[in-house]
């Protein structure tokens, strides 16, 4: 199948353009060739025309399809009624459209193609920071702390840490893939800087409680804290536990929210996926064709 993505729009155009781009290189492992045309051109099974508007007669032959969205004009459904009675193909951007202009038109030549984002989606993760220096007596339930950051794959994850003594555990991270920053001094503008893009201050001590805790909560960050002294007394969101065991399930659940966060990232710019249905579409449409010829 060779397909001609014809865009409306110049080449550097504004989306029109980035928009065929896009389609026609997602098309190309899927269809025997893919081009970003400005014009109708011999030689191509398929013509996709982004933008409904431009075309006004079929000058080559072919399967027809038009990219359609925001028809709310008397004119503009004219116009796209008047392509589909000719055999036009229209690809709406929502399946309510695509429903309407069937009824409205009376012929069943609009379909479903709401589109991935334009932007290439980031992946999410979450910052966590520990605010506070290491004891020779173990205080700080530091190993606990360790524990909880690697029941998150590395990739998910900032570790940011303020205080001295965590050097032996945070290298181990650091070779094992994890995002590390830290200070063994206290830097009063540093430590604004993190708590303010943290997602969660991580408390793993029993010591009566943190007073970072309270600059968390002023600062809209949800604490991670142990269920103890004057945390149970603080207003606004924290996440209390007791046991490791709770902390550990806190992790588990924290990494399925990225997980379904990320998943959806990925489907809403995965042109691929977007790419193959075009591809089948067209190649069902074409057969049919061939066969009621």
């Amino acid at each position: 199948m060779r397909v001609n993505v014809l865009s409306y729009e110049p080449a550097g155009g504004w989306i029109l353009y980035d928009y065929a781009v896009k389609l026609a290189e997602a098309l190309r492992p899927h269809v025997e060739h893919a081009a970003v045309g400005f014009g109708q051109a011999p030689g191509f099974d398929v013509t996709f025309h982004v933008n409904y508007f431009g075309l006004r007669n079929i000058q080559v032959p072919g399967l027809h399809c038009t990219m359609v969205t925001h028809i709310d004009t008397q004119e503009k459904f004219n116009l796209v009624r008047s392509q589909a009675m000719a055999g036009v193909l229209g690809l709406c951007m929502s399946e309510e459209t695509a429903r309407r202009l069937n009824t409205l038109s009376g012929v069943t030549r609009f379909f479903n193609f709401a589109p991935p984002a334009m932007l290439a989606g980031e992946r999410k993760r979450l910052t966590m920071m520990i605010s506070g220096r290491l004891y020779d007596d173990g205080r700080k339930n530091e190993s606990w702390a360790i524990d909880f950051f690697r029941a998150f794959r590395p990739e998910d994850l900032v570790i940011r840490v303020m205080g001295a003594g965590w050097e032996t555990c945070l290298a181990a991270l650091q070779r094992d893939g994890y995002t590390v920053e830290h200070s063994a001094q206290f830097d009063r503008g540093l430590y604004i800087d993190w708590l303010k893009s943290a997602d969660h201050l991580l408390i793993t001590g029993n010591d009566e409680g943190a007073l970072s805790t309270l600059d968390a909560l002023l600062y809209g960050v949800v604490p991670i804290v142990t269920a103890q002294g004057y945390h149970l007394e603080q207003e606004g969101e924290m996440i209390l536990y007791a046991t490791y065991e709770q902390l550990m399930g806190i992790a588990a659940r924290l990494q399925r929210g990225l997980d379904d966060v990320n998943g959806v990232r990925r489907r809403m710019t995965d042109w691929d996926a977007f790419a193959r249905k075009h591809a089948e579409h067209w190649g069902a449409q074409l057969a049919a064709l061939k066969a009621a010829a």
